[in-house]
């Protein structure tokens, strides 16, 4: 009983000692990644941290992977084979280049991004301003038309001017840090270019719109009139102007240098073609839309004047005045008109901020894209670093910048890029349509393995029911493929989700180490299970005998085996106790002896007897005449002879016959007068202090009756 209460305690330690191995190892490479980001702590507490030795000097202009960025990832590793190791350093400087700069744009994009949302929300502030600045003059225009001087609504009306006046002078405030947002935005040259670079995507975004348009708005014109002639004609040259400017652009990110000579008259050309795509759109919808190339300007152009405006414009309160009832009037005549230059100017600050609005749209989509972009990118460096790696070269530098710079941080205060951000990343190939591809993938894989691993289960089970191979072995081959089969196919199919395989066959293997020497004793028998399947000496509804069980084999599984009694009862056994003790099978063979021992005393004709028993034997239709029934005298005891009577009988019909004819022998020993010996009786006078004193049946007398009937020696005591 101690043993069983201390099994589950040592259970659950186990089990969680497993799990935070588990975790320990799980979280191995995490710790790494918190290492970058606590570096000054670490640098402290950690002075073993491994150090990174900066690859060897390369010259990144001999690259020739470079020449093409979005070569294939299959052309790209037959392409780096035939290099050697000095020229694969070349090619990851190159590479490492490329990231850089797509690394850069993207984090100048998010700046600019943040810029934008910091002058957006700057404006609408204002615009919020000013209208309370409106209503609360509003208010006090109502309350200085019926209130006399010096009353009480007249010290309200004026508390309330003083109100609009303090609200205009905090837009005023806000105005002018809008403004120099916009200022700084404009004069930092790389956060202009990102801004440039949202409006020329937007600017061929619309032109491809305006394309698609115009082909369906063609489809009405009948084709041999003028008006399809025309049509047809813009709707070319719009089309060339987009392919163009797309070469344009891919000319431009083939230079990995962005501070080449090359990389500027690229981009030149870029900047020309975009020109292009813009003035033949704009024959086509006849005049250019908001957002386009130029909005940035616009915009600035937009804050100046809203700027001018309400520095110019002054709220008076009745306090400003000589004399409260003489300028009330006038005051409030003045404060009309300011009120409609307020209400103006908010327009204005909510039109343009709705305008800003738009162009930082297309910024989050280009910084979406330019992530994706990234990814490519990375795809192929990887392919480089794989290769740098078997040819002897160390890419451990490489690969720490790449951990470094793919974290994704994204601003979830700003709900509408985040919308924004969410639908351009399903749409781009390197984003959601690559994850759509890879989870279809997964899923296909996951599917085929399963299907795969039934057939093959069902074949392998047809073939094994023609061999001798047991139930158990049988079932248990089945289910090692069907559930292996798909274990297997998950593991691929994680590769599909670009999940590398390394840390999770780690962490397996590390949790069965653990597992397998805490449990110890279920492995011995899994093990003897196995044996038992293998070696098969009793298979499901054989009637066995196990040490001192004897019963029907009820199931075996490979933790244990379960003995069905001949009272219902069943037994549980573990297997190495099965595997370990002795084994008597006693349906093995298709047919079964039927077999009784009998004492005959000396006066009975020994003869006669035998023959009568065969005669028992050869009556019974269920036995066999093969082997044919037989008697056996097999030892002289004092007082009687032992004589054993057996026949043979189909096994499935055994326990049937062998009630039969033992009925059958005492009806004919009854009538032939035949009388058995009288065992010897062991006859034991137990003392009165004997609480008992009475006669008991010995306990081995009663195994011995349950177990070996044949054998039976009852002892009275």
């Amino acid at each position: 009983m101690k043993n069983n209460k201390m099994l589950p305690k040592r259970v659950r330690a186990i089990f969680l000692i497993g799990v935070v191995s588990c975790f320990a190892l799980w979280g191995m490479p995490a710790r790494s990644q918190e290492a970058a980001a606590t570096a000054s702590e670490e640098a402290t507490a950690s002075p073993k941290a491994e150090k990174i030795e900066p690859p060897p000097k390369a010259d990144p202009k001999a690259a020739v992977t470079t020449k093409d960025p979005e070569i294939p990832v299959e052309e790209l590793q037959l392409l780096v084979k035939p290099l050697t190791l000095d020229e694969l350093q070349n090619e990851a400087a190159a590479w490492q280049l490329l990231l850089q700069q797509k690394v850069k744009e993207i984090s100048d994009a998010e700046i600019a991004i943040k810029r934008q949302n910091r002058s957006i929300n700057k404006q609408q502030e204002v615009a919020g301003s000013l209208d309370e600045a409106k209503k609360a003059l509003e208010e006090s225009e109502k309350a200085l038309k019926s209130a006399a001087p010096d009353s009480a609504e007249y010290k309200e009306a004026t508390k309330k001017a003083e109100e609009a006046k303090d609200k205009l002078k905090k837009a005023q405030e806000g105005l002018k840090e809008a403004t120099k947002t916009k200022k700084e935005l404009k004069q930092d040259d790389t956060l202009n270019n990102a801004l440039k670079k949202a409006e020329k995507t937007g600017e061929v975004d619309r032109a491809k719109q305006t394309l698609d348009e115009a082909k369906q708005e063609r489809e009405k014109i009948a084709p041999d009139s003028p008006a399809y002639t025309a049509a047809t004609e813009k709707i070319d040259a719009l089309d060339k102007a987009i392919k163009a400017d797309e070469d344009a652009e891919k000319a431009q990110k083939a230079i990995a240098d962005p501070k080449s000579p090359e990389y500027q008259e690229a981009t030149k050309k870029l900047e020309e073609a975009t020109a292009q795509v813009k003035k033949a759109r704009e024959a086509i919808s006849g005049a250019s839309t908001t957002g386009g190339t130029g909005a940035a300007e616009k915009s600035a152009q937009k804050l100046d004047e809203a700027t001018s405006t309400l520095e110019n414009t002054k709220i008076k309160t009745g306090g400003e005045t000589g004399t409260a009832g003489s300028s009330a009037a006038a005051n409030s005549q003045a404060n009309q008109d300011k009120k409609g230059q307020l209400a103006k100017t908010s327009d204005k600050l909510q039109a343009n901020a709705k305008d800003e609005s738009a162009l930082k749209n297309q910024l989050v989509v280009n910084a979406t894209n330019l992530q994706s972009g990234r990814t490519a990118v990375v795809d192929r460096f990887n392919v480089i670093l794989e290769e740098l790696d078997r040819k002897g070269g160390d890419s451990k530098y490489y690969r720490k910048y790449i951990e470094a710079i793919t974290k994704a941080e994204i601003d979830v205060k700003d709900t509408e890029g985040l919308g924004v951000r969410v639908l351009s990343w399903f749409k781009s190939d390197e984003g959601g349509l690559r994850w759509v591809s890879n989870i279809g993938k997964f899923v296909g894989i996951v599917l085929a393995s399963a299907i795969v691993s039934q057939i093959v289960g069902f074949v392998i089970s047809k073939l094994l029911k023609l061999s001798n191979t047991s139930k158990l072995m049988r079932q248990f081959i089945v289910v090692v493929i069907n559930r292996g089969g798909i274990v297997v196919g998950v593991l691929l199919a994680l590769t599909a989700l670009e999940v590398s395989l390394a840390p999770v066959l780690t962490v397996l293997g590390g949790a069965s180490f653990i597992f397998a020497f805490a449990l110890q004793s279920n492995l011995g028998n899994f093990a003897s299970g196995l044996m038992i399947m293998v070696y098969k000496p009793f298979d499901v509804g054989d009637e066995v005998k196990i040490g001192s069980l004897w019963g029907w084999v009820d199931s075996i599984s490979l933790a244990n085996t379960k003995i069905k009694g001949f009272g219902g009862q069943l037994f549980t056994i573990p297997n190495n106790t099965v595997w370990s003790d002795t084994i008597e099978n006693l349906t093995t063979s298709d047919i079964r002896k039927v077999k009784f021992s009998f004492r005959i005393s000396f006066d009975q004709d020994v003869t006669n007897i035998e023959k009568v028993l065969v005669d028992i034997f050869k009556s019974h239709p269920q036995i066999l005449e093969e082997p044919a029934p037989s008697t056996f005298v097999f030892d002289l005891e004092d007082e009687y002879i032992n004589l054993i009577a057996s026949g043979w009988a189909k096994t499935d019909e055994f326990w049937k016959v062998s009630a039969d004819i033992l009925r059958t022998i005492q009806t004919r020993f009854e009538q032939e007068g035949i009388k058995l010996g009288a065992p010897a009786q062991d006859i034991r006078i137990l003392p009165e202090s004997d609480e008992n004193n009475s006669l008991t049946l010995d306990r081995e007398f009663t195994e011995k009756q349950l177990l070996h009937p044949e054998t039976a020696n009852p002892a009275l005591k």
